[in-house]
């Protein structure tokens, strides 16, 4: 029992222990602007990954409903802080006790999307906008409206809908959207639209401010800055981790079910929105709240605020803190250590003793490594000459004290100058006031080697007498023997080094016009380098350089005899003072210029970035290397690789030119001078689609080359698709005259068939009506010779002759009215196909024309092979066959043939059947047999023939029966060649 009490008894002490060690975490609630997504990844993220937890916060997210007011919910305590919209600053111009903490959108994701044939705010007046009066951060907008005279009247509000349909289906003519989501779902669906910017038109506002109220601010101050800090640490996380928090979001904030796509793609346009590589995370310009304060006094109708009290908005920063970009603060966290280099014997200015570094450039650097919080490391040297070569060779990063000098600039680069001394002469005391170089042309000059005022001297009195000594030191002492007449160098160094040895015949005799212009120089391979040290010297206020400098300034100097000396220390001494005051108020004014210039840059630069994304044009640039280093939302859309992807790659142009002979003929074109003409290029876009565009180079004033380009595929599709009408157009002009020839051809003989049925129609009436006729005194003929043979046999007559002629009645008879039948069913209209043996078909032609056959004694010959049957139309053939015919027995009869003649052939040639009717009549004439199927040709006289026979049989055989009908003269005569199908048919 004891033990278990002792062991209960550690346990308890423990688990208290434990307790004890973890420190409770505050918990605060913070008020979301919207539904959560991507928008929100920083305070995600600060979240998540403990950076909150690490300053003892523990934070609650509030998601946005539409009956919320999210000032109000702070102010009322239902939050803690907020997130809100630049509407923020109106509602503190109203008098509400708000604390504007930090700002992380530097423009607001709000624009307006209208349809394609809308370019500027003011096409939108008498049209349909969907969204815009119903949103409480309205103002972004209606500020860019009204510099185009388009007020609330000018345009009719249609009340917002879910979703985008109204704008797709073309119901509306515009619709407020934001950049960071609603863009992506359109360019999903391939919808063509416009983008109105408001920061295009020099409406910017901020967005996604934090903010919490006065009594929060006073009561926990450091609950404030450690929200702010956390925050600005979880947004560079979100920035540089997005597809980590894109997943973060997924699993445990996605509310609105949108996929990972959807949320990079909003994670890219949030990070052009914050600007971080122009801008720290986080930071309030107060400039920029003056300006947007102003807008809103305006649109309105409020007094305006004034600076001061826009100030007490703010929360204030750290004092000397430095505001360092994302990358800046990357650099120096990579560094962790800076190396710099100093002339180790150059007091006042600097000098290292017993291995620190000491003098005013050492006032300097500490200061500016506790503003940048990183610290800085002394490389020794023995002189100037070695700290020169240690920064060449990159041992060193940093020369605290160095002065710009062309052949310096190769390879370093300079901060604003924070030292100006001028350039003084020490020679044996008592001589005359120097003041001009011209003076000293036989003169041999003494000055430290490797100084810049060597190569400035040089290049500006090309006759001076210079010699390059090591120190200061050595070079006073060879003044002192009159080895030189004097020695150059700055007026505290001199003076230092003449009291500190004790050389009383030497003193400072003359003062020239040139200064010493002294900078902190940096390795030129590493430019942000210097971009933080110009940041921090710009930190530094003047008293307290002023106190560095009156620190180490002790000089006193004898000028011309012992007598004067008292007068002269303070005649120099007031020239020294006014030097001073005159150089602080000039670096002062430097100073605001350059933080001026500064300002309008970053403005600059941020128009520039706005104008290069929105602009409806393809926009680049690569490096030297072939990399993309610019690439506008136009690219994105066009060629559907985000700049996100696109900078990654090592080879980007493969991505678009797969041939690499193209691709080196592109790269050579990104590096030519030819500026502004424009050559075509078909390159692919990330689903394979080839392109036709057209680049050229833009060259910048700071020689950098930005690419300009154009999307003239459907532009060029469009004049292919002109080209080929007008070719179309020609061609039909052209063949005009030929196709109105063969349409009266085709009407001609459609009239001349629609003629020759009529008549065949006609014809086959006529038939049935002598058919009739006749068949009745057909019949009675029959008749009558069968009474007579019946009555002769009854008398017993028997007459040969006379029997003889009876059969011969009988069989004219029997033939006439066969003959009737044949006619009957030749022009019967009512044809059919059938199976039939092409010999009948001849046959039945012969027995029409058997009368003019036999008158005329032609030898008729038919050969026909054995069973040939085919299928098709029985009657056209044999109509076909008997023109023939009947004209081959024309052209024997016209040229009084002796020995008449005609062979009728038939036989089966593969699908085919032939039928060749040849005359012995000489043949057709060689100048007329190529127009002997034309309609009306005719070598007969008008009452023997009309010349449509053989064009109706052309079209019976070729265009009826799907043959061919041709003629050719042959040895004694013509031969017609009939070609038809066989037609396909059971045996």
């Amino acid at each position: 029992m004891k033990y278990f009490l002792l062991i209960f008894y550690g346990f308890i002490l423990n688990l208290y222990s434990n307790n004890l060690d973890t420190p409770k975490l505050e918990k605060i609630k913070l008020q979301l602007q919207w539904k959560h997504q991507f928008e929100f990844a920083g305070f995600y993220a600060a979240k998540e990954k403990g950076f909150y937890k690490d300053l003892g916060l523990d934070v609650e997210f509030i998601e946005f409903t539409p009956e919320l007011n999210i000032v109000d919910q702070v102010i009322n305590g239902n939050a803690d802080y907020g997130l809100t919209y630049s509407s923020l600053i109106v509602d503190y111009m109203k008098g509400s006790p708000l604390i504007f903490v930090a700002n992380f959108f530097k423009q607001s994701p709000l624009v307006l999307v209208t349809q394609k044939n809308i370019y500027t705010p003011a096409d939108l007046k008498n049209k349909k906008i969907m969204g815009l009066l119903d949103s409480s951060h309205k103002q972004t907008v209606l500020e860019m409206l009204d510099k185009f005279d388009i007020s609330k009247n000018d345009f009719k509000n249609i009340p917002r809908e879910f979703g985008l349909e109204s704008f797709i289906n073309k119901k509306v003519d515009a619709i407020s959207v934001f950049t960071t989501n609603e863009i992506y779902i359109l360019n999903k669906l391939g919808v063509k639209y416009n983008i109105l910017d408001p920061a295009a038109f020099g409406t910017k506002f901020y967005d996604l401010n934090l903010f919490t109220t006065k009594s929060e601010l006073v009561n926990n101050p450091i609950r404030v800055e450690n929200l702010k800090k956390a925050s600005i640490k979880g947004w560079e996380y979100a920035l540089a981790n997005k597809e980590e928090i894109a997943n973060i979001i997924i699993e445990k904030y996605n509310t609105q079910n949108k996929s990972k796509e959807a949320l990079l793609f909003e994670a890219n346009q949030i990070e052009y929105l914050m600007l971080s590589n122009i801008y720290p995370i986080g930071s309030i310009d107060l400039e920029r709240v003056q300006i947007i304060s102003d807008s809103f006094a305006q649109i309105l109708l409020m007094p305006k605020e004034t600076k001061e009290k826009l100030e007490a908005f703010i929360h204030k920063k750290e004092i000397h803190s430095i505001e360092l970009s994302k990358n800046q603060k990357e650099y120096l966290e990579n560094k962790k250590v800076l190396n710099f280099c100093i002339d180790p014997n150059w007091l006042p200015l600097e000098k290292i003793e017993n291995g620190k570094h000491i003098g005013i450039s050492a006032e300097f650097i500490q200061l500016i490594s506790e503003r940048i919080g990183t610290p800085f490391h002394l490389i020794q040297t023995n002189n100037w000459t070695e700290s020169l070569d240690k920064i060449k060779k990159k041992e060193c990063d940093i020369l605290a004290l160095a002065e710009q000098t062309p052949s310096r600039k190769k390879y370093l680069n300079f901060t604003t100058p924070y030292v100006k001394m001028p350039l003084v002469i020490a020679t044996k005391s008592g001589l005359p006031f120097i003041n001009n170089f011209n003076e000293l042309e036989d003169k041999v000059l003494g000055i430290v080697k490797n100084y810049s005022m060597v190569e400035l001297l040089k290049d500006k009195y090309p006759n001076i007498n210079l010699v390059e000594i090591d120190s200061i030191e050595e070079g006073l002492k060879l003044v002192s023997q009159e080895k030189i007449f004097g020695f150059l160098d700055n007026l505290m160094s001199i003076n230092h080094e003449i009291q500190k040895n004790n050389i009383p015949d030497v003193s400072i005799t003359g003062q020239f016009s040139e200064n010493f212009f002294l900078s902190i120089a940096s390795r030129n391979d590493e430019n942000i380098l210097n971009e933080i040290l110009e940041k921090a010297l710009l930190s530094i206020d003047n008293k307290s350089r002023m106190n560095f400098i009156e620190k180490w300034n002790n000089i006193k100097y004898e000028l011309k005899t012992d007598y004067q000396l008292i007068l002269q220390t303070i005649f120099f001494g007031i020239v020294l003072i006014s030097v001073f005051i005159y150089w602080n108020l000039k670096l002062t004014q430097e100073i605001k210029k350059k933080e001026l210039i500064q300002k309008k840059l970053k403005e600059s630069e941020e128009k520039f970035r706005t104008l290069f994304d929105i602009a409806p044009v393809l926009l680049d640039a690569f490096d030297k290397d072939g990399k993309v280093i610019l690439w506008n939302k136009e690219c994105e859309k066009v060629f559907g690789y985000s700049f996100e992807e696109i900078r990654k790659e090592k080879n980007p142009l493969s991505l678009f030119y797969p041939d690499p002979l193209v691709q080196k003929k592109i790269f050579d074109n990104f590096n030519s001078d030819e500026e502004n003409i424009y050559k075509e290029w078909t390159p692919l876009t990330k689903d394979g689609r080839k392109l036709i565009t057209k680049w050229a180079n833009i060259k910048l004033p700071n020689n950098d080359i930005l690419h300009i380009g154009f999307d003239i595929t459907q532009q060029r599709n469009n004049e292919n698709s002109l080209y080929k009408a007008k070719q179309q157009l020609e061609m039909l002009n052209n063949s005009l005259e030929e196709k109105i020839k063969d349409e009266i051809q085709k009407n001609t003989k459609q009239q001349l068939m629609l003629m020759q049925q009529s008549k065949l129609a006609q014809m086959g009436e006529m038939i049935e009506n002598i058919a009739h006729q006749w068949r009745q005194p057909l019949a009675q003929v029959n008749s009558s010779v069968l009474l007579i043979d019946v009555e002769l046999k009854k008398n017993r007559f028997q007459n040969e002759i006379i029997e003889n002629k009876l059969f011969e009645i009988e069989s004219l008879t029997s033939y006439m009215s066969k003959t009737i039948d044949d006619f009957k069913n030749f022009f019967d209209p009512n044809k059919k196909k059938s199976i039939f043996k092409v010999e009948e078909s001849i046959l039945k032609a012969k027995n029409i024309l058997k009368g003019r056959i036999k008158e005329f004694h032609i030898n008729l010959i038919i050969s026909v092979e054995e069973e040939l049957k085919i299928y098709s139309y029985l009657e056209e053939l044999q109509q076909v066959i008997l023109i023939v015919l009947n004209n081959a027995i024309d052209a024997i009869i016209l040229n009084k043939v002796s020995n008449p003649k005609i062979l009728i052939n038939s036989y089966s040639k593969d699908s085919d059947i032939i039928i060749s009717i040849k005359d012995n009549a000489f043949g057709i004439d060689p100048k007329i047999i190529d127009k002997i199927f034309e309609p009306y040709f005719t070598t007969k006289q008008k009452s023997r023939g009309t010349g449509l026979g053989l064009y109706i049989s052309k079209m019976i055989i070729e265009d009826g029966l799907n043959g061919l009908l041709d003629v050719e003269n042959e040895k004694d005569g013509a031969c017609f060649k009939i070609k038809i199908p066989k037609g396909e048919y059971n045996v």
